[in-house]
Parts: C-alpha cells; sequence; structure tokens
C-alpha cells in the first residue's frame, strides 16, 4: 500500500520524467543506502551497529515499499521461531516455508507484470529474504552435524548457536543490500559485527583498511552503467522492438542488432544496481575480503592488495567478454549463485554421485520460480541450462583436439562460440523482459529461434562425438566447477584462514 507522504516525495520526480512511482521510490532507497553504509563506520558497538542497521533498513523499507514492509517481521519471525523450534529439520522447514510464502505472494502480487510496467514492488526484497533465511537455517541445521560430514564450505559458514534476535532481524534488513541484494551469509555479517576474521584488527593482515577510495571507484563504476542504460532507453525500448507493430517486417540481421542493443542497455540497470549495493558493502567495511599478495618478478610477493569480494554480486566486464555461456553464471548475479550451487545444485547430488544435467536443471528451475510464476523467467532459466549444457559439449570436445585447442586454429571455434555467447545471452533475456508465454515465444520466433536450434545442434553433437564416460568421484569434486553454477570463490578460502 501507497501511503500520502511517499505519493508526496514521488510527484516532483515521477511526472516530469515519466517514471512510476514505485520506480522512484526504489531508486532513492538504493541511493540512500550509500550513505547509510558509511555511518557504520563510526559506530564500533555491536548492539548499536544492529540497532542503527535495524532502524535504517526499516526505514528504507517504510519509505520504498509502504505496509508492505510488515511481511518482511512475519517472515523473519516464522523462520527463526522454526530455527528454534526444530533444529533437526528447520532447514527443509524454513526453506519449504519460505519458497510457499514467496510464490504466493509472486501469485498474488502480478510482480512479473507490476516490474515489467516499472512499478517495483517489495517482491524484490522477499526474493533477497527467502535465500537468507534459508541460508542460515541449513547453516544451523548443518551446525549439529559431526565435523568429518561437513564439506568446506559448511564449516566456514556453519551457524553454532541459534543466532541473537537482534542480531538475526539487523541482518535481514541490513540496508546495505536491502533493496537489491545480494543475500549476504549470516556468519559473515555477525563476523564483521562483532571484528572477527577478515575483520579483525589483530589479525595478521591488519583487518579492514579505509573504505572511502574503493567505495567511491565502485559508485562512479555504477554510475557508468546507469548512464548506458539510460541512454540506450532513449533508442530502443521493448516497446519499438518486440513489440513494435512492424518488428516482424524487419530484417533478420536487424531484429538481432536490436535485440542485441536492448540487451546490452537492460542489463546497464542490474549492473548499476548491484555495483551500487556493492559500493554501500564497501562504505560500511563488509564488503571487506581479505588480502592478497601480488606477485613480482621470480614469484617474490611484493605488495598486500586488499579484495572486495563479500558484498559484489556481479562482475559486468565478465559478463559481457564472456567467452562461453558456462562462464556467465561465475560473472552474475555471484552470491544468488553461490546459493544455488551450495544450498540445490551440491545438496541434491546424492552421496558419492557426480552432478550432471538433472541437478543443473533442477538448479536452473529453482532459480526460474525464485524469481516468479511467469513464463518468460521458466523459459529464460530452462532454457539458460540447454545453453550451458551445449556449450560446455563444444568446449570438452575442443579441449581434448589440439588443432582447436591452440591459436591460431582456436579461434575458428573460440570466435564463433562468443558471438553466440553474447548474441544468445540477449535473445534469451527477451524472455526475462516480456515475462508472458505468448510474447517470449512470439520474440524467439521473430527470428527463427535460431539460438535455440545451434545449441541443440551442439547438445547433439557433443553427445555424438563426445559421449560421456562414467568417473570416480574423486574426478568429479575436481571438475565441479565445470557446472554452470558458481564455486567456491577465492574470498572464502581467505575467510576460512
Amino acid at each position: 500500500m501507497e501511503w500520502e507522504w511517499q505519493r508526496a516525495v514521488c510527484r516532483p520526480l515521477s511526472g516530469p520524467l515519466g517514471v512510476p512511482p514505485g520506480t522512484v521510490l526504489f531508486t532513492l532507497a538504493l541511493f540512500a543506502s550509500l550513505p547509510i553504509g558509511a555511518g557504520f563506520r563510526f559506530i564500533e558497538s555491536p548492539v548499536l551497529k544492529n540497532l542503527y542497521g535495524l532502524l535504517a533498513g526499516t526505514f528504507l523499507s517504510v519509505f520504498a515499499f509502504g505496509s508492505a514492509t510488515a511481511s518482511v517481521f512475519v517472515f523473519g519471525a516464522a523462520s527463526y521461531a522454526a530455527m528454534a523450534a526444530h533444529r533437526k529439520r528447520c532447514g527443509a522447514i524454513v526453506g519449504v516455508g519460505a519458497f510457499a510464502y514467496l510464490i504466493y505472494f509472486h501469485a498474488t502480487s502480478s510482480s512479473g507484470e507490476a516490474w515489467k510496467a516499472g512499478n517495483i514492488d517489495i517482491t524484490g526484497l522477499l526474493m533477497v529474504l527467502t535465500l537468507k533465511v534459508t541460508a542460515c537455517a541449513l547453516n544451523y541445521q548443518d551446525a549439529a552435524a559431526p565435523l568429518d560430514r561437513l564439506s568446506d564450505f559448511q564449516k566456514r559458514r556453519a551457524v553454532t548457536t541459534l543466532p541473537n534476535p537482534l542480531d538475526y532481524a539487523a541482518w535481514l534488513v541490513f540496508p546495505c543490500t536491502l533493496v537489491v541484494g545480494p543475500a549476504l551469509e549470516f556468519r559473515d555479517y555477525s563476523d564483521w559485527l562483532r571484528g572477527k576474521g577478515v575483520w579483525d584488527k589483530n589479525h595478521r593482515n591488519g583487518g579492514c583498511p579505509s573504505v572511502f577510495v574503493q567505495a567511491m571507484k565502485t559508485a562512479a563504476y555504477a554510475t557508468f552503467f546507469m548512464t548506458i542504460h539510460l541512454y540506450v532507453a532513449t533508442i530502443y525500448t521493448i516497446d519499438d522492438t518486440y513489440l513494435s507493430p512492424d518488428w516482424n517486417s524487419k530484417p533478420l540481421w536487424l531484429k538481432f542488432w536490436e535485440l542485441h542493443i536492448l540487451g546490452q542497455g537492460s542489463r546497464g540497470k542490474y549492473f548499476f544496481c548491484w555495483v551500487w549495493a556493492e559500493a554501500a558493502c564497501v562504505a560500511s567495511g563488509i564488503g571487506f575480503s581479505g588480502h592478497e599478495e601480488k606477485k613480482g618478478a621470480g614469484e617474490v610477493a611484493t605488495t598486500r592488495v586488499a579484495t572486495w569480494e563479500t558484498g559484489k554480486n556481479v562482475r559486468p566486464m565478465g559478463v559481457e567478454t564472456a567467452a562461453t555461456f558456462v562462464q556467465i553464471p561465475h560473472h552474475w548475479n555471484i552470491q544468488t549463485g553461490k546459493w544455488l550451487r551450495h544450498y540445490v545444485y551440491d545438496r541434491s547430488t546424492p552421496a558419492g554421485k557426480k552432478p550432471g544435467f538433472r541437478q543443473l536443471l533442477l538448479t536452473q528451475t529453482v532459480s526460474g520460480v525464485w524469481h516468479g510464476l511467469y513464463a518468460g523467467y521458466w523459459l529464460f532459466f530452462v532454457s539458460s541450462a540447454v545453453f550451458i549444457e551445449g556449450s560446455k559439449s563444444v568446449y570438452r570436445w575442443q579441449s581434448k583436439h589440439w588443432l582447436f585447442s591452440r591459436a591460431p586454429a582456436s579461434w575458428l571455434i573460440s570466435l564463433p562460440h562468443w558471438l553466440l555467447a553474447t548474441v544468445g545471452l540477449n535473445y534469451l533475456c527477451g524472455a526475462f523482459m516480456l515475462v508472458t508465454f505468448r510474447q517470449c515465444v512470439d520474440a524467439w520466433a521473430s527470428v527463427y529461434f535460431l539460438p535455440h536450434l545451434i545449441i541443440v545442434a551442439m547438445v547433439i553433437f557433443g553427445r555424438v562425438v563426445n559421449p560421456k564416460k562414467k568417473r570416480d568421484r574423486g574426478d568429479a569434486s575436481a571438475k565441479a566447477n565445470a557446472s554452470g553454477t558458481v564455486g567456491v570463490g577465492a574470498e572464502e578460502k581467505k575467510k576460512a584462514n
């Protein structure tokens, strides 16, 4: 529900700019997260940090989403109660309950259509909370198991005791990542709050360094992508491309060009939002993830460089320059990719078995449900699973044939593969923007489903010339990162030390 004071804030900007009120409130809340994040640097007490974060996060949610904020606390209270009542099964209880509520909210709020029209509601915040509460419950459940049954990731994330209620509430509405994510792990929040791990001033690396320069650089980087998005939006929109009456009369090459540029520009708004949230995390200090040593000549360590990975959710240039579809998830929606990898992909793989296409398809399906019930999301994520599989098939074949795995002959495969990855991604993005089944299918049909057909041919090619062989568990572990989801990054290893 939108209150009168919210309308008063929106009117001076919404009308002249032609921007929906929900977008105005959302954008102002996002902008505010950076100075709010900087405010944490002036607070030493964990209790005061919690209170500051709880009040600031609640204010931002009320400002952007009005009375719907009440659902956040109902969501959190129910998840916390499940953890307190049944530790042995709380992961499953919270996971099923959180996703059920999210699906209900998607269905009753028509979130896909609302976001398509620019009326951003609280759905995105609830999506982030779903990941957070499920991960926390699973990590609390895992911590009760014997250590020798836990993976390194589970040991690092284990929540050994029921979280303090104030810690839990403040973490749920942490203002730096409230409106766009990413979903920060509870252990990271707890360690940052109390100055443990890489944030410990007595740590061998000296704790978190000055954040000002890095925060400003990151904010400037985010602004660059906002500028790109706004510029492209003045040239290409959904209405004058896919939904234009003369779209089908355009030549094929022009359709691909326009959908390519539209996809590039549309991604700019996601780049902006996530990189700005990353800047807010950096400003608060929670974005710090340790130091790494840069090697000089002769492999002699010369400098220690601070890394800022905890709040990083996207590497824009990594997405845009990805050579294959397999590489894209390593750079896009990174923290959600990690969640999917560790809490869906790994856990759905039977003990002693190698994860395969079934696990990948399940993971992408969960991702689609998480985004919403609209067919466009399902079409995008299920298609992306096939695209990733086709990309892996060709990569495996190429790596086994020395002629095509070395320059200059490698370009005969690598260049078309990169072109397919970048154009194919923008082709798939049409489903994400259009959301309804009929419009998605019509959009893809207008270019004869060419990227889909090429990928299916790649999958068949891989099955014929490169049949899979049974491999032992050790080989499966070594190859785990070949999946389309993201594995444990370098920052995990640094924090574990």
